[in-house]
């Protein structure tokens, strides 16, 4: 689980104007071309420049989510739609905050690729989220196959290889009740403004290592 230390809303202000800034700002020294070059007092600056990029993830996390609007990939609903209504039927099923985080946030891969979309969200997610999150982001498109798969050829029950696992129940949760039920153009979602707060509370968090 993360680190709940909360980033307060004028850090992240004073870090989102530093970060604006090109170049190396308010450091006098010397720069070297290389990092074999960098100076001790070079590299100090730089691990104090990059936690404050760590405290406006909010801002990109959001930056990305909107995007999603213009992501379509055929469905009648964008997959900001389908994030939107994944994330209130987490919310209204009485999810934690970092599965609602996790819902509203599970497919912001295909921003990229729909290839391994799962594996990109989920380690995007990772340092800020609960290990049930995070795993059940890794994981849900083998549990949504049971939904889709026989029809391309897979294996529907994909999900069995990971039976016994402590948050399988979880994932199956998500998948069958929540994601695999918000491509519905007539579902009432909750707007991303709702949301927000809770998405930058949750990346506001002192992230976790490793």
């Amino acid at each position: 689980m993360t680190d709940d230390t909360i980033v307060s809303t004028d850090e992240i202000a004073a870090a989102r104007e530093r970060v604006s800034v090109p170049g190396s700002p308010g450091f006098e020294g010397e720069i070297g071309g290389s990092m074999a070059e960098f100076s001790a007092e070079y590299m100090t600056y730089i691990e104090d420049y990059l936690d404050d990029d760590l405290k406006v993830v909010g801002d990109r996390m959001m930056a990305m989510l909107r995007s999603m609007d213009e992501l379509h990939q055929g469905f009648a609903v964008s997959q900001l739609d389908h994030a939107l209504q994944t994330a209130t039927r987490a919310e209204r099923d009485g999810a934690s905050d970092d599965m609602i985080v996790a819902s509203l946030c599970h497919d912001v891969g295909k921003t990229f690729s729909n290839m391994n979309h799962p594996a990109i969200a989920a380690e995007m997610l990772r340092p800020w989220v609960s290990d049930e999150a995070y795993w059940v982001v890794k994981y849900h498109q083998d549990f949504q196959g049971r939904h889709y798969y026989g029809r391309i050829g897979m294996d529907p029950e994909m999900r069995r290889k990971h039976l016994g696992h402590e948050h399988y129940a979880m994932a199956e949760r998500f998948a069958d009740d929540w994601d695999q039920t918000a491509f519905d153009p007539n579902y009432e979602a909750e707007t991303l403004d709702h949301f927000e707060p809770l998405v930058r509370t949750v990346f506001s968090r002192t992230p976790r290592r490793g």
